[in-house]
């Protein structure tokens, strides 16, 4: 249910000048919206849920978080309602920045809070 959205795995080989084997694993190739160690983390908690019959998740992150804009594209993908905690009680009532209006632009619940 959830690996059918991620791109397969790629691995980088970087060519050194002296004898050392180095590939780097590109997690941010993962997913557009879901990548790096997002998608993992998100991943399980979301197949539980949805095994669990539970309808939404909840989650706490800064204002500029990613992982607050990839747990709102993943719930939404896949028909859970999504809460976010956002440290920052100043930006109550304030226009939201980029990641926050995205994360909101995909039903995600932004409720406030001082740090």
């Amino acid at each position: 249910m959830f690996d059918h959205i991620a791109q397969p795995i790629s691995y980088q080989h970087i060519e050194l000048s002296f004898p050392v084997h180095l590939d780097i694993k590109r997690l941010d190739l993962v997913h557009p919206q879901i990548s790096g160690n997002k998608f993992f983390k998100l991943k399980y908690n979301l197949l539980t849920a949805k095994e669990q019959g539970l309808s939404s998740i909840l989650t706490f992150g800064g204002a500029y978080s990613n992982h607050i804009a990839a747990t709102a594209y993943a719930a939404h993908l896949f028909g859970l309602k999504s809460i976010g905690i956002i440290r920052g009680e100043e930006l109550a009532g304030k226009p939201l920045n980029p990641t926050l209006a995205k994360a909101q632009s995909l039903g995600m619940q932004l409720h406030f809070v001082s740090r």
